[in-house]
C-alpha cells in the first residue's frame, strides 16, 4: 500500500509541475500560426513551419495550443510504448482515399519523413515487416527530439491549453481558447493562419462556424465485441486465424495473423485492421485451422483427434461433443457477429474527419485561404504498421511548409 500511494503521489506531483510548468508559458495576443492539437502531427507542422519562416527571412511567432499538460502524449501510447514511427512499405495504397493522398505526399513519402527525423537527430531499426521503430525501442525518444526541434526553432507550446473556437475576419482567424485549470476565462487571439491537427470530436467542434464538410468519426484500429460470447477459458487465448469480414454476404476485407480472444470478443493487430471497416452486424469468419495443410487434417481424422491441431478450449467452444469431421470444419468457419468496438479497450485512432474534398494537394482549405489541416484532422487513415504516423509526420510537414508560405 505504501508504495501504491507513493506512486500516486509521484504521479500528483509530476502533474503538478507540468501544470505549473504550462501555466508559466505566455499565450500572445497576436500570431502568425496557430496549430490546433500538439500530437504527431501538431508537433511537426509547428516545426516545419517555423523553420520555413525562418529560411525565408521571415521569422514568426508559431504557438501550438494541446489541451493536454504536455505536447506529444499521445506519441508515448505508440507502437506499445515503442513508436513504430514508419513503414518501409509506405506508400498512397496503403491509405483511404489513396489518391488524395498520392496527390499531398508525392514521390518520395518515406524519405521525405526520415530525412525530418534524422534532422532530429534519430536513429531508427527496422523490425518484421518493414516496422520503422526508434533504436531505443522507447516512444520517449521520438517525442523528445519532436520536442527539442520545437524549442530550437522557437515555437510556443501552449498546453493545458484548448481552442474553442474559430471564426473568420476579413483577413484573419480569430481563435477563442481557454485555460484547462481556469475554464471560467475565454481569451481570444488573431492569427494569420491557422493549422487544424487535432482528431476526433476537437476538429469539428472548433470548426462548427466553418462549415466545412465532416466524415462522421468513429473509433478505428481497435478490439471488436462480437457475440457469441466468448467463454471464461478463452479469455486471453490466443490461435493464429485468417479471417474474413463480411457484410450482407459480400466479403469487405481478409486479414491473417493472431487473434486474441477476450471475454467481449476479440483483439489483435489483425482485429485492429478488419475494425477500420467493421460495423454492428457484419460478422467475421475465422479459419483456425488455414494453417495445416490437408493431408494433416486428414491424418488427425483418421487418428479421431484434432489434439495435434487446434487447442483443446478452443474445440470445445467452435463445436462441442460432436465428431472428429464435424469440429475440423467448424474450425475452419467460427462465425462471430460484431456488437459494437470494445469500450474496454482505447481505440488508437479515430476514423473520419474534415472531407477531404475541402482541401487541396497542399493541404489548404479551398474556401478558407490560411486554414490548413493534418494528420488525424482529415479522412484519412491505414491499418496498423506505422503507416498513421508516417501520414502524421509528412502531412504535418506539408501543412506547415504551406502554411508558411502563405504568409511570405
Amino acid at each position: 500500500m505504501a508504495a501504491q500511494r507513493k506512486k500516486r503521489l509521484s504521479r500528483t506531483e509530476k502533474n503538478n509541475a507540468l501544470l505549473a510548468q504550462a501555466a508559466a508559458v505566455k499565450v500572445p495576443s497576436v500570431a502568425d500560426i496557430v496549430v490546433v492539437g500538439g500530437g504527431a502531427s501538431g508537433l511537426t507542422a509547428a516545426i516545419s513551419a517555423a523553420e520555413a519562416l525562418q529560411d525565408a527571412g521571415h521569422p514568426g511567432t508559431v504557438v501550438v495550443f494541446e489541451r493536454a499538460l504536455e505536447c506529444g502524449r499521445t506519441i508515448l501510447a505508440t507502437g506499445g510504448g515503442r513508436c513504430n514511427f514508419a513503414n518501409e512499405d509506405v506508400r498512397p495504397e496503403n491509405y483511404r482515399h489513396p489518391a488524395f493522398v498520392r496527390s499531398v505526399v508525392g514521390g518520395k513519402y518515406l524519405k521525405e519523413v526520415l530525412s525530418f527525423f534524422r534532422t532530429c537527430g534519430l536513429a531508427w531499426i527496422t523490425e518484421d515487416e518493414g516496422r520503422m521503430y526508434p533504436v531505443t525501442r522507447e516512444a520517449s525518444s521520438v517525442r523528445d527530439v519532436l520536442l527539442t526541434r520545437a524549442k530550437k526553432a522557437g515555437v510556443i507550446l501552449a498546453c493545458a491549453r484548448e481552442i474553442v473556437d474559430i471564426q473568420t475576419t476579413s483577413q484573419d482567424f480569430e481563435v477563442a481558447w481557454k485555460e484547462t485549470f481556469e475554464e471560467e476565462t475565454r481569451h481570444t487571439l488573431t492569427v494569420r493562419t491557422v493549422i487544424l491537427a487535432g482528431g476526433g470530436a476537437s476538429t469539428s467542434a472548433v470548426t462548427h462556424h466553418l462549415g466545412l464538410a465532416m466524415v462522421s468519426e468513429r473509433p478505428g484500429l481497435c478490439a471488436l465485441a462480437c457475440l457469441p460470447k466468448i467463454p471464461a477459458q478463452l479469455d486471453g487465448k490466443r490461435a493464429h486465424v485468417r479471417a474474413h469480414l463480411m457484410r450482407d454476404g459480400k466479403l469487405l476485407a481478409t486479414e491473417q495473423g493472431e487473434v486474441l480472444f477476450r471475454s467481449f470478443g476479440i483483439s489483435g493487430i489483425m482485429v485492429f485492421n478488419l475494425s477500420r471497416m467493421a460495423h454492428s452486424g457484419d460478422t467475421i469468419s475465422l479459419d483456425l485451422l488455414y494453417e495445416v495443410d490437408r493431408g494433416a487434417l486428414q491424418a488427425a481424422i483418421e487418428a479421431q483427434t484434432t489434439d495435434g491441431i487446434l487447442d483443446s478450449a478452443l474445440a470445445e467452444f467452435v463445436a462441442p461433443s460432436t465428431s472428429i469431421p464435424a469440429k475440423i470444419s467448424a474450425a475452419r468457419h467460427l462465425v462471430l457477429t460484431v456488437t459494437d468496438v470494445a469500450q474496454s479497450v482505447p481505440p488508437q485512432i479515430t476514423i473520419g474527419g474534415l472531407a477531404i474534398e475541402n482541401f487541396d494537394q497542399n493541404l489548404e482549405a479551398h474556401a478558407y485561404p490560411g486554414l490548413f489541416a493534418c494528420g488525424e484532422a482529415l479522412d484519412i487513415d491505414a491499418p496498423c504498421g506505422g503507416f498513421n504516423l508516417a501520414w502524421a509526420w509528412r502531412s504535418g510537414m506539408i501543412a506547415g511548409i504551406s502554411a508558411a508560405r502563405h504568409l511570405v
